[in-house]
């Protein structure tokens, strides 16, 4: 049995996820809808084995989203897909025998704005079941998620997967892949300068050239530590991130030098700049946290951004790094 449904979604999957006795799988891009968690929230707490994978991005993972945590200590399987496996599928299957397939994310957006469309399937065992392996493979690309740190309203482009120029760029790449012509590369690449995951594909897909760092790249910290942030031998495009907190009470400001090489002792490393954050908002220590995010693009450019991510107050520098780069031979 087939059935389409145009209207009244939300209604169709809480009448399904009611009848629910032992298993319910969700994959999901987006997932806001507070009636269709607090549904899940409570097949969990009835015992049942209640699986979720949605997207990392801040339309999920924010603090006035979801409180997905809660989904966890109460027993559910959490997953986050990520920008370099994004899971885009929105799809749910109830006890092995009845599948939700269709374009309909479960936001309000969907339900009130978007003209959306399900297919319920019952009866169809073969589709049901690869729906099922479907669920596992995607669970073995994404990250099974203990503890939540929801993202800031500072961290949203990190996370903006599903830009259209963004979009394009990717598609471009893809379509180098398909025709064997790396030509069109570049491209992409000035289309979406500023999206380090469109070079990442194209590195991925072997479509570009393939440079590593030849010394590790972090911060000093206090008592001359050094936080490593991008590891020695770590291949270009790379984004990477860190997150560190204020050490004394009251702290306004943050500084730290930013260097080269392996030893844990910071100053024993090449410095490569200074960077100083102001206006930190005093806080007893360890609760003001401060984020690095490093990216380094395929044409050696190094973007230092570190910034509060109670204010998303910071600073940006960029530097040239192609004398820390080494191309790998075949």
């Amino acid at each position: 049995m087939v059935k389409a449904y145009f209207d009244e979604i939300r209604q169709q999957l809480l009448t399904e996820l009611d009848n629910a006795q032992e298993k319910i799988v969700v994959a999901v891009y987006w997932f806001t809808n507070k009636t269709l968690f607090q549904r899940l929230i409570d097949k969990v707490e009835a015992g049942l084995n209640v699986e979720l994978i949605i997207h990392n991005d801040y339309i999920n993972n924010r603090e006035a989203g979801l409180p997905f945590q809660e989904f966890i200590d109460k027993g559910g399987e959490f997953y986050f897909s990520s920008t370099l496996n994004p899971m885009h599928n929105k799809f749910c299957v109830i006890d092995n025998k009845v599948l939700i397939n269709g374009s309909y994310n479960w936001t309000y957006y969907a339900e009130d704005r978007n003209r959306e469309n399900i297919l319920l399937i019952k009866e169809e065992q073969e589709t049901i079941d690869a729906f099922s392996i479907e669920f596992e493979r995607l669970k073995s690309l994404t990250e099974k998620i203990e503890t939540i740190r929801a993202l800031t309203k500072f961290e949203v482009d990190e996370f903006n997967l599903l830009r259209a120029r963004d979009y394009l760029a990717n598609d471009i790449v893809f379509q180098a892949k398909a025709t064997g012509n790396k030509d069109i590369i570049e491209s992409a690449f000035q289309l979406a300068s500023e999206n380090i995951e469109v070079q990442k594909t194209a590195f991925d897909l072997n479509l570009t050239k393939r440079y590593k760092l030849k010394h590790s790249i972090g911060s000093s910290v206090k008592d001359d530590g050094y936080l490593i942030i991008v590891p020695k031998d770590s291949f270009i495009p790379i984004s990477l991130s860190a997150i560190v907190i204020t050490t004394v009470d009251n702290q306004v400001s943050s500084g730290a030098t930013i260097h080269y090489g392996e030893n844990p002792k910071a100053s024993l490393n090449q410095a490569l700049v200074k960077m100083v954050i102001n206006k930190i908002p005093p806080k007893p220590a360890g609760e003001a946290k401060l984020k690095y995010h490093f990216t380094i693009d395929i044409y050696g450019n190094l973007k230092m951004h570190k910034f509060s991510l109670d204010t998303g107050l910071g600073q940006i520098i960029n530097k040239k790094i192609t004398e820390l780069l080494e191309e790998e031979k075949e």
